[in-house]
């Protein structure tokens, strides 16, 4: 008998300490962002005035990192604590709570797609990575010894694009946000359990099956012995 099998069903619970992630507070924080740009493309050689005569235009805008990699949900949103603390009291269900008032500049970045047509070319073209720092503040119960962490749940968003000058010179984009954001304000901490060890599971081994023989077809081939008269 294996040593996994050995272990299957044992139940020896144990003393455990391990550390884990104490949250303290956990708010979903909805930010409307407007900001207006100069972009800057990863094709060079792309003019941004072809923008100004291009028709069946279609944008997306991709939540990234500073190098451009999108940003999955619950992917960590850069923030930096900007002031100190502070407290304030509030009565909460008829109790005296005290909360903290938490000031960062959060710093996100947006690129932004374009397909559409060029006369009847197509082509599509994506903007370098987009800086945004949006400021925030907000209540939490986020004492001292507390960590403030702020990831990304949901985007949406629309792109204007803004031909100046006649002809047109220039572009800029306004770019317009809905981001939603999991905030959490947490310490770690080390904790006891009692629980039981976890082993590995067995290989799943995929069965190999016996060769089947193909079906006959007796009645066409040998058929029956017939006695032939002479």
């Amino acid at each position: 008998m294996s040593d996994i099998q050995n272990l299957k069903g044992r139940k020896n619970p144990e003393i455990l300490c391990i550390n884990a992630d104490k949250v303290y507070d956990w708010v979903i924080l909805q930010a409307n962002i407007r900001e207006t740009v100069n972009p800057t493309f990863t094709d060079p050689g792309f003019n941004d005035l072809t923008l100004c005569t291009a028709t069946n235009v279609n944008t997306d805008i991709l939540l990234t990192d500073a190098v451009g990699d999108p940003l999955s949900p619950n992917g960590i949103i850069d923030v930096e604590e900007v002031a100190d603390r502070q407290d304030r009291s509030f009565i909460i269900d008829g109790r005296r709570v005290t909360l903290q008032k938490v000031t960062f500049l959060k710093t996100i970045y947006v690129v932004v797609e374009f397909s559409g047509l060029n006369g009847s070319d197509p082509f599509v073209a994506r903007t370098n990575p987009i800086e945004i720092e949006v400021p925030e503040s907000i209540y939490l119960c986020a004492p001292e010894g507390t960590d403030l962490v702020v990831r990304f749940s949901d985007l949406e968003g629309s792109v204007r694009i803004n031909c100046i000058g006649t002809p047109p010179a220039d572009v800029t984009l306004d770019i317009m946000l809905n981001l939603c954001q999991s905030v959490q304000t947490f310490t770690n901490v080390t904790v006891e359990v009692e629980a039981d060890f976890c082993h590995p599971r067995e290989i799943l081994a995929e069965q190999c099956h016996t060769p089947a023989v193909p079906r006959q077809c007796p009645v066409v081939f040998p058929g029956e012995h017939r006695r032939f008269d002479n």
